[in-house]
């Protein structure tokens, strides 16, 4: 085992250059260069002792202290255990509640609200075990944010998913989902940089907007966001296969007394649009503004998180805006990390979470979705509604 603090050039380009007196313990007598792994990702050793990976590139922040070693086939590299305990003590001075469930309930849950850029935290290695992942970017529409850039070049942008995308695959469990939400014109896009971030493509859910668009000369008008559901694996490790209570559809005769499963076409979700329909919802400031724009409605993370996980279980939002992911986990008793660039929106979030606002109840849901099989077990809570309701 080696112990070597990264340069500048070595995060950057994305290679360790093996100490010339590490030599012979890490490559033997290996004729150079050749081909192997690292932390099970393709990776080659040159001519000088240094070891190339994609998967090294901007993966370490620069003058970290990391230990590579030796393994049966290839090689692993990991922060250094000073390294790691120093990052898990520097979490803990972050905001992290903790709150007890309801007497049905053995366990506790928690959520962490971290502030900063999330390539930071994840670049780390603290975050792990992570079972579901919201992705909700800024879109490039040359949106006026104060810590992102909205206007940069496409390539830039992608670039910059990817890299969270692959960072988010490696702190995910096996099976774990990620959802990631974006324009219905970058869906070619999105699949691609999915594909190439190891990820296997389930379903591409079109989220059918209320509001009507506006006309466009020369191509149909849009209606819709795509919600791309990915795996860890072929398979998830948890799908809860959710009904729910959809009103009888023109032109269909009778009521369906069970209800009718879910399937990849949302329109019974109504968006936070920018005026009458964001009802008490929308979070605004003092003279009526919206905070955040792109805020997500409660009912989209609910339906979300209870399609791919347990209770007990830990959701991430690397981009957490407002924290609707973190409101909807907390309630329905998974744990959940929200990671959030903006101080005045992490301000939101914690005051969000310390007092939940009777807009930000999941329980007017509940006898929406009261014809899935298995919902007590995926949604624990103290009292069943009995009073009808509907998300339309």
């Amino acid at each position: 085992m080696v112990n070597k603090i990264l340069k500048k050039t070595e995060v950057l380009r994305g290679f360790i250059h093996i100490p010339t007196e590490s030599r012979f313990e890490l490559v033997g007598s290996i004729h150079l260069p050749c081909p192997t792994m690292l932390n099970g990702k393709p990776a080659r050793l040159d001519k000088y002792g240094r070891l190339w990976s994609p998967y090294l590139k901007n993966r370490f922040s620069i003058g970290t202290r990391i230990e590579l070693t030796k393994a049966e086939n290839g090689y692993q590299v990991a922060l250094s255990k000073s390294e790691h305990k120093s990052f898990i003590s520097k979490m803990k001075q972050e905001e992290v509640m903790s709150v007890s469930n309801d007497s049905e309930s053995e366990t506790n849950v928690y959520y962490k609200v971290l502030k900063g850029d999330c390539l930071k935290y994840l670049d780390d290695g603290a975050i792990n075990n992570i079972h579901l992942t919201f992705l909700d970017p800024p879109y490039r529409q040359g949106k006026d944010y104060r810590f992102f850039d909205d206007d940069q070049p496409a390539w830039k942008y992608w670039s910059w998913l990817k890299e969270i995308l692959h960072k988010v695959y490696d702190a995910t469990a096996s099976g774990g989902a990620i959802y990631f939400m974006q324009r219905e014109k970058k869906a070619e896009h999105v699949l691609k940089v999915l594909r190439e971030t190891g990820w296997k493509f389930q379903n591409l859910i079109v989220w059918k907007k209320k509001t009507s668009a506006v006309p466009c000369a020369f191509r149909f008008s849009k209606q819709y966001q795509i919600i791309a559901y990915a795996t860890k694996g072929d398979k998830p490790r948890v799908f809860n296969k959710l009904r729910i209570d959809l009103p009888t559809l023109p032109g269909h005769k009778y009521e369906r007394e069970n209800g009718i499963f879910l399937t990849d076409v949302w329109d019974d979700v109504r968006e936070l649009t920018s005026g009458y329909f964001a009802g008490d919802e929308a979070i605004r400031d003092d003279k009526g503004n919206r905070v955040h724009t792109q805020q997500s409605p409660v009912a989209l993370l609910l339906r979300i998180i209870l399609s791919s996980t347990l209770p007990g279980n830990t959701v991430l939002d690397p981009l957490a805006g407002t924290g609707t992911t973190l409101v909807v986990a907390y309630q329905l008793k998974r744990n959940s990390i929200g990671i959030e660039i903006d101080p005045e929106h992490v301000k939101v979030i914690k005051n969000r979470l310390k007092s939940l606002r009777p807009a930000d109840d999941i329980s007017k849901y509940y006898d929406y979705y009261r014809f899935t099989p298995n919902l007590r077990e995926i949604w624990p809570v103290k009292r069943v509604i009995t009073e009808q309701r509907r998300l339309l």
